[in-house]
């Protein structure tokens, strides 16, 4: 499943299907008064939105994470690396890992089975997350961890 980013930032942006339907709505009302993101699923009729997770950053970094009511922790995987880990709603660890502004997330195992990616926006074409089959079965996790990871990224370039 393919989500276009209707902006290119992962605190406030949309999240619309092939079909240009909205499907997810990424919201940071404003860092200078809040500082949590919230992330909510659009009823299909538009009409409604179903929150399913949220981020409480601290100083540009996340703080607590929660995704379905339950707390998720993403870590670091080594002191000096980039990646994170987390484990999933399934009991699975997975781990973003990051290429230029490219990043991708698979299963933290022998397999390194993809879970999702993501490319940023170009001149020509917007910002798109991927999420595969495997991801779909945790898309909530997939989206929670990915504005927490790139929101991170984007912080801290932002400080350089």
């Amino acid at each position: 499943m393919n989500f276009s980013l209707a902006t290119d930032s992962p605190f406030n942006t949309v999240l619309v299907s092939p079909e240009g339907r909205a499907v997810y709505r990424i919201e940071t009302p404003s860092f200078l008064t809040s500082l949590t993101t919230t992330i909510k699923k659009v009823a299909s009729d538009g009409k409604g939105e179903l929150e399913v997770g949220r981020v409480l950053w601290q100083s540009g970094r996340p703080g607590t994470v929660v995704v379905h009511g339950r707390e998720l922790c993403i870590n670091k995987s080594k002191f000096f690396g980039s990646s994170r880990t987390f484990t999933a709603v399934n009991e699975q660890s997975y781990k973003w890992t990051f290429d230029g502004g490219s990043s991708l997330m698979a299963s933290n195992d022998s397999r390194q089975a993809p879970a999702a990616t993501y490319s940023p926006s170009t001149r020509s074409n917007p910002g798109l997350i991927h999420i595969t089959p495997h991801g779909l079965t945790i898309t909530g996790d997939v989206l929670v961890s990915f504005v927490c990871v790139e929101g991170e990224r984007r912080n801290a370039q932002r400080r350089t």
